[in-house]
């Protein structure tokens, strides 16, 4: 009996030494089999894709799928910038100007507040651009003394070309001209006032100016037709579509002068 029991505590310290030995050694055998049939293999779910900006905005089950119309960034062209040179061929050529006209014409239009120019073309006075007033002083009528803000109103020329002006560039008007003295010394009237400009900036005591780049070309203009050959017509209105009504006043003088330049300003007929 006691044989019996020591080959029995024999066999199964031999027994566990063969499986310890199998256990380690033998794991690549055995380990597949027991992997296959006792371990639930868990497969870890892939990473959600990124989806790209969908264009389509659902907006249920039942409706319609609206499209969402996105306006791609524009970006803005840049102005066109032109020299005051170029922009004045412009207005010539669209006179169909191929040159610079002989003859020039300014008209100031003092309730309108506008400086028309005209060309002379083949004979006939063809309108060219408007500059309008960037600034205004005085009244309706004649400018009668130094210090009265006013715009002179006639039929005039252009004395001198100042190119050093405080307002940029200026173009001297011819006041007080021939008719101007005259109707001064038999109203006797001194100090009548001088320096009257079509100049740059947006300032004026009596001047018309017109802004810096227009001056540019109106400047360019009369230099290259000559300061001789430009006249230069100053109206309270445009008598060419209204008429003005002159009470009894101190200057009787002025409803011929007002007959002089509507009379002028025919010259010029705009539609």
């Amino acid at each position: 009996m006691k044989n019996l029991l020591s080959h029995f505590l024999l066999f199964t310290f031999l027994l566990s030494i063969a499986i310890a030995l199998f256990y380690f050694f033998g794991k690549k055998v055995w380990y597949p089999y027991y992997q296959k049939c006792f371990i639930t293999q868990i497969i870890e779910p892939l990473p959600p894709k990124e989806c790209k900006p969908c264009p389509l905005q659902h907006v249920g089950p039942l409706q319609p799928t609206i499209i969402e119309k996105k306006c791609e960034e524009i970006t803005p062209e840049p102005k066109e910038q032109l020299s005051y040179q170029q922009r004045l061929k412009r207005h010539l050529a669209d006179s169909d100007f191929v040159t610079y006209p002989k003859n020039l014409t300014l008209i100031g239009l003092k309730h309108e507040k506008i400086l028309e120019v005209w060309g002379e073309h083949h004979g006939k006075q063809v309108y060219i651009t408007t500059y309008p007033f960037t600034a205004f002083s005085g009244h309706l009528g004649p400018k009668l003394r130094e210090g009265d803000r006013q715009i002179p109103e006639g039929i005039y020329k252009v004395g001198y070309l100042n190119p050093n002006s405080k307002f940029h560039l200026s173009i001297n008007i011819n006041y007080p001209n021939a008719f101007d003295r005259r109707m001064a010394k038999k109203e006797k009237r001194s100090n009548l006032g001088s320096a009257i400009m079509i100049h740059g900036n947006s300032v004026t005591i009596g001047c018309i100016p017109i802004g810096d780049k227009k001056i540019e070309e109106l400047y360019y203009l009369v230099e290259k037709v000559g300061m001789q050959n430009t006249k230069i017509i100053l109206a309270p209105i445009d008598f060419r579509h209204r008429e003005v009504k002159i009470g009894k006043n101190k200057h009787p003088w002025v409803r011929g002068l007002y007959d002089e330049i509507t009379k002028e300003l025919k010259k010029y007929p705009r539609s």
